[in-house]
């Protein structure tokens, strides 16, 4: 009761009533109980919003690590692939673990429940892109470097890459509402503990520290926002930052007076400097770069780096009423742009380079579509830029988007037309040099479209092994054409090319075998010809493809060799029975004596390894003459019969055996080079 009095005189002085003065001392001691739990409450909360604080801007540190690692991943990934060369599979090796311990980091400040979601939504993703990149690093290796290429550009690549892309994204996202949640909490809490405040007077003193420790809440928290719209390399502002600043800019586009220039940049020659000089070269580059453009910008604008050597430019427009200004004000600033980084840089290691740069411009409003339009357009016009040989800039315009319009329509037309069954099989015959009989018919995809006319192979069955049709297609012509095969006398064959996609799917036998037996035709009239560059990818699966394919007794042919991948040591190993020589050495042996001695090559070591020879674009008789006196088996070109439908096969086939077969009316065939 004697510390009371000394800490409260008013309790000391007041003549109370025993049971008042006891009251009075429970008050006392209740008010002084609570002081007490607010300062130790309150140190608590400064230690959790500390950690709060760490915790946030680690987040954000190790998202901008992320994409630095996984943008290191993938330059070294296809840098290794392009080149072949152990240092790229080093670097990439170097980043992989890591990125593991980033990540394993990562998963320590978020939940089980959101380290499990990633686990799902990226593992799997994960070991794929790893796979196919070793792979493509293998090909690369065996001096394979456009297979490798092909690897990584292919669909299932680009669709790995964004399921990881879109799963690390999703976890960022995640761990950052978990420490915006856990901050909005500790607010929450500094809030209520304030509220106390009124209780005594005693209670301000808490307040003081609670309200500190809110305030540096709020900093931390600010600062971590910052840290996420920031490029960690040039401390420019980022994608994200820009989309912020570009959406806000085109809200308050409009009335004539005003107007948003957005500039998309990329580097020339930088790749140059990498592969020279080192990718630590490379990142002082692009900090020399980022200062270059903070010179070059005016009041207002923003620069931000996107990724890699692309940056971007945001530019607000005063018209002052005159719209017609906008391209002219767009076009200063691209030259002052392009002349700045178009000096020379000295670079810290003493090298002075020289690159240059790209730039698609995109303007609104005058082509005011919303955030993502106007960075597609610029995109769109950064590419025509680069196509027109760089160093220059490019404005949007509309024609520009119509071959990307063009391809959708493709695509959408293809995929109905495979549903519908309108791809349809046609035929070519397959001579024999010595007598110039028949001795079976090619069949090569023909697709009559109501509106596009006869759409070329060459245009759509790229567009099919893009979009993953080309599987379901051949699927279907295949069983069309053994029905019709199957009609023709018993000595006549039917070849069938095989994509190179298919080479890689191991339900390639299951779907020849159900073919054949859906036709009846016998397994011996079948040949597949599988083109050089199928040998590109993964050999011991094509080899076990071929291998089951020979089992159930189709014929297997090696299609336009010559063209560069196939070697000797393949030819032996795999189980080919035929050699068709490319019509671009056919076609000009009798004028060119260098294809005529190829020709002569390959006829000749055909028949060293047992292989029927068969010689594609034949089209005069001078060069069929010559084939004959190398002593090629079998010729395929106009000069014995063009393309045409089934019913052309089936009249070709009644036709007597002469050197000269009549042509077939116009509407029974298709005056079509035998393009795939």
């Amino acid at each position: 009761m004697s510390f009371l009095r000394r800490l409260f005189p008013s309790f000391r002085s007041s003549p109370r009533k025993p049971v008042g003065r006891a009251l009075s001392a429970l008050a006392v001691a209740a008010a002084l109980g609570v002081l007490v739990w607010l300062g130790w409450s309150g140190m608590g909360i400064r230690e959790e919003m500390r950690v709060a604080e760490q915790r946030g801007m680690r987040i954000a540190e190790l998202r901008g690590t992320f994409a630095y690692l996984e943008e290191w991943l993938s330059m070294s990934a296809r840098l290794a692939a392009l080149s072949g060369e152990p240092r790229w599979i080093a670097r990439y090796n170097q980043a992989g673990p890591k990125l593991t311990a980033t990540l394993a980091e990562a998963l320590t400040l978020a939940t089980p429940e959101v380290g499990a979601a990633l686990a799902e939504t990226t593992g799997e993703a994960s070991r794929g892109l790893v796979a196919m990149e070793r792979a493509a690093f293998a090909q690369a290796a065996s001096g394979n470097r456009a297979g490798a290429k092909s690897l990584l550009d292919g669909p299932e690549f680009a669709y790995l890459e964004a399921a990881y892309a879109t799963g690390i994204e999703a976890f960022g996202e995640e761990l950052q509402t978990l420490a915006a949640a856990r901050a909005k909490a500790l607010n929450a809490r500094a809030w209520m503990e304030t509220l106390g405040l009124g209780l005594s007077a005693l209670f301000l003193v808490a307040a003081a520290f609670a309200t500190r420790g809110h305030s540096r809440l709020r900093l931390a928290l600010a600062r971590t926002e910052a840290v996420a719209r920031t490029d960690a390399l040039t401390d420019l502002p980022n994608r994200r930052r820009l989309y912020e600043q570009l959406g806000a800019m085109l809200a308050g586009v409009g009335g004539g007076c005003g107007g948003v220039a957005l500039l998309l940049l990329d580097l020339d020659r930088f790749k140059v400097v990498n592969d020279v000089h080192g990718h630590s070269a490379g990142d002082q580059l692009l900090q020399l770069v980022a200062v270059r453009l903070r010179a070059v910008a005016r009041t207002g604008n923003l620069i931000a780096r996107l990724s890699g050597d692309e940056f971007a430019l945001l530019a607000p427009l005063d018209l002052s009423g005159q719209p017609d200004l906008a391209n002219e004000a767009a076009a200063q600033l691209a030259r002052r742009i392009i002349s700045t980084l178009g000096q020379p840089f000295n670079l810290p290691n003493g090298a002075a380079v020289r690159i240059g740069v790209s730039i698609g411009v995109a303007l609104a409003p005058s082509e005011h579509g919303g955030a993502d339009a106007l960075v597609h357009r610029a995109d769109v016009a950064l590419y025509r830029a680069k196509a027109e040989g760089r160093g220059r800039f490019c404005f949007f315009e509309s024609g520009m988007d119509a071959h990307i319009q063009a391809r959708a329509s493709l695509e959408g037309d293809l995929r109905q037309a495979v549903a519908d069954d309108a791809i349809v099989p046609y035929f070519q015959p397959l001579v024999r040099m010595d007598g110039e009989r028949v001795i079976g018919f090619e069949m090569l995809a023909r697709w009559p479209h109501p509106v596009r006319g006869m759409v070329s192979p060459a245009e759509f069955i790229p567009v099919a092994e893009d979009i993953g049709l080309i599987g379901a297609m051949t699927d279907r012509l295949l069983r069309r054409a053994c029905h019709v095969a199957a009609t023709w006398p018993p000595d006549i064959l039917l070849a069938c090319n095989i994509s190179p996609l298919q080479l890689r799917d191991r339900e390639l036998p299951a779907m020849v075998r159900s073919a054949l037996e859906a036709s009846g035709l016998s397994p011996h009239r079948l040949e597949l010809e599988i083109t050089e560059s199928a040998l590109v990818g993964d050999l011991d699966l094509a080899r076990e493809l071929l291998s089951e394919l020979k089992a159930l007794g189709v014929r297997l042919a090696l299609d336009d060799f010559g063209t560069g991948y196939s070697s000797l040591r393949q030819l032996q190993k795999l189980p080919f029975d035929k050699l068709k020589i490319d019509a671009g050495f056919v076609g000009t042996m009798a004028t060119n004596a260098e294809n005529r001695k190829i020709v002569a090559a390959v006829v000749g070591l055909g028949h060293s390894l047992g292989l029927v020879t068969v010689a594609e674009g034949v089209e005069e008789p001078e060069t069929a003459a010559l084939l004959r006196d190398l002593g090629c088996d079998v010729g395929q070109g106009w000069l014995f019969g063009r393309l045409g439908p089934a019913e052309m096969a089936s009249m070709v086939l009644r036709q007597p055996p002469t050197g000269n077969r009549p042509e077939a009316t116009p509407s029974q065939i298709l005056a079509f080079s035998p393009v795939r």
